[in-house]
C-alpha cells in the first residue's frame, strides 16, 4: 500500500499570514493532530509513503526518513514521486500523480492526500483514491478515515 502525500495543508497547517515555526532541523513543525492521523493510518496499513509535495526537492530521501520519524511518522520505506530536482522542472500535481499510476498501473493500492486543488483533474478512476484535506485544518479525523477506506477498499478488491 502506498500514500501519495503532499505536505503543505496536510501536515503543515499555518496559515500564511503567520510566520511558520521551524523544528531543530530546519523544517516547518507539523499540526500535531494531522501527525498523528497519519502515524495512525500508517500503523494500520502499514503503507509506503511517496512525496509529492514541491519539498521533496529539498531533502534526500534520507533525510526525509530522519525528518518524518522525527516528527512521530514510521513507514517502512519513503520516496519521492519523481527524481525532479528544481521546481522549474516540476509538472503539476495531477500530471506528476497520473505518470507514477501509468508506471505503476493499479496494481498498486494507493490513496492520495493532498490540498492541491489540481488533483480534481485527474481521471476518475485515479480521483476516487483521492482524499483532499483544507489546507488550515489538514489530515483531520474525517480525511483519515476516508483515506483508511480507500486503501482498505482497494485492499479488498484487490484480494
Amino acid at each position: 500500500m502506498v500514500i501519495l502525500l503532499d505536505i503543505d495543508g496536510v501536515l503543515v497547517t499555518t496559515p500564511s499570514w503567520r510566520k511558520v515555526e521551524l523544528l531543530a532541523d530546519g523544517f516547518m513543525k507539523f499540526n500535531e493532530k494531522a501527525a498523528s492521523n497519519l502515524a495512525h493510518i500508517l500503523k494500520q496499513t502499514n503503507a509506503s509513503i511517496v512525496l509529492t509535495t514541491t519539498h521533496r526537492i529539498t531533502y534526500s530521501v534520507d533525510e526525509w526518513i530522519v525528518l518524518l520519524k522525527t516528527r512521530g511518522i514510521h513507514s517502512p520505506t519513503i520516496s519521492k514521486i519523481n527524481n525532479v530536482e528544481s521546481i522549474a522542472e516540476m509538472a503539476d500535481r495531477a500530471t506528476e500523480i497520473s505518470i507514477w499510476v501509468a508506471k505503476k498501473g493499479f496494481t498498486e493500492r494507493f490513496v492520495i492526500i493532498d490540498d492541491d486543488l489540481s488533483i480534481n483533474g485527474l481521471p476518475p478512476e485515479i480521483k476516487k483514491r483521492c482524499v483532499l484535506t483544507k489546507p488550515m485544518i489538514g489530515l483531520d479525523t474525517e480525511a483519515t478515515e476516508n483515506a483508511l477506506a480507500i486503501l482498505m477498499h482497494s485492499q479488498k478488491s484487490d484480494k
